[in-house]
């Protein structure tokens, strides 16, 4: 795509393609937002840019005239069998899953990320970029920074505050493995076709070092995974796999500073880790006793 292509000369190349709806298939259509996505990865000569879901290549077009090495992974064949034979010396177009796509296979390693993710997969997207909480991906390391367009809803859970409605799991997967910023909100019309709801683009940041170090990561997991599955219940009423009346998980909780009261959305993520140490400690001397 030449940098002078309009909006309209997208969309006329867009209508020639039947969008998969299943697929989550809105293509970007806003050249100017496009470029400023590119524009926001701050590339380096030697970025290697692993784009998710090319889809018709505008975004791709846009990143192969930096010059940088690019690795487009696209799942869906018709799309791939498009614009193959477009596509310049420096993008290499794959056909398969980006999330069963190992990321080390690549020769370089990519150093960052770049898609416009079909919402419905965010969460397993993010995951597979960054790995677990307390298992960071195999590429975990390699990764500098990754941009993604996704749904504006998802980014407001990925920078949500503790006690706000949006706080949620995400949050503090995002909390424990990487940074996160909205750069800039896209209305609805910057695709085809049009979807119901705004978008934005994000960039994320691996962290150097996770923020919290719990004692037992299981204990950990499980006590985050059962705070949120029934998040509008108060988190004492949550942890009835520690198999320790309520009474005795008030008491923990108010020893750790914490609110019996409290749900999950009000607990930050050192809160989770205090709280998950204590049933930890308490679940060992139980054993021993």
């Amino acid at each position: 795509m030449p940098t002078s292509a309009t909006r309209e000369q997208l969309i006329s190349r867009a209508r020639r393609v039947y969008a998969k709806k299943k697929l989550g298939q809105n293509f970007f259509v806003d050249p100017e937002r496009l470029q400023r996505i590119v524009d926001s990865l701050d590339l380096n000569p030697q970025d290697h840019i692993v784009e998710i879901g090319p889809g018709l290549g505008f975004l791709t077009e846009v990143l192969a005239e930096t010059g940088n090495q690019v690795t487009a992974i696209e799942l869906d064949r018709e799309l791939v069998d498009n614009f193959r034979s477009r596509l310049p010396a420096n993008v290499n177009l794959i056909h398969g899953d980006f999330l069963d796509f190992d990321l080390l296979s690549l020769n370089p390693k990519p150093t960052k990320i770049i898609g416009n993710v079909p919402y419905q997969i965010t969460s397993p997207i993010m995951a597979h970029v960054f790995g677990e909480i307390g298992e960071p991906s195999a590429w975990y390391s390699n990764i500098s920074c990754v941009v993604m367009t996704i749904q504006l809803e998802v980014a407001d859970r990925l920078i949500a505050k503790p006690g706000s409605k949006a706080y949620s799991h995400l949050t503090i997967l995002k909390e424990y493995l990487f940074d996160a910023e909205i750069l800039f909100k896209v209305p609805p019309l910057s695709f085809f076709p049009v979807p119901e709801v705004t978008s934005a683009v994000v960039r994320l940041t691996p962290l150097a070092k996770p923020p919290v170090e719990p004692t037992d990561m299981k204990m950990f997991r499980k006590v985050l995974a059962a705070g949120f599955k029934q998040r509008r219940k108060m988190i004492k009423n949550n942890l009835r796999f520690l198999k320790i009346n309520e009474i005795e998980i008030s008491k923990i909780m108010r020893e750790a500073g914490i609110n019996p009261s409290a749900r999950a959305e009000d607990l930050s993520i050192r809160q989770f880790a205090v709280l998950s140490d204590a049933f930890s400690e308490l679940t060992v001397e139980n054993s021993g006793s």
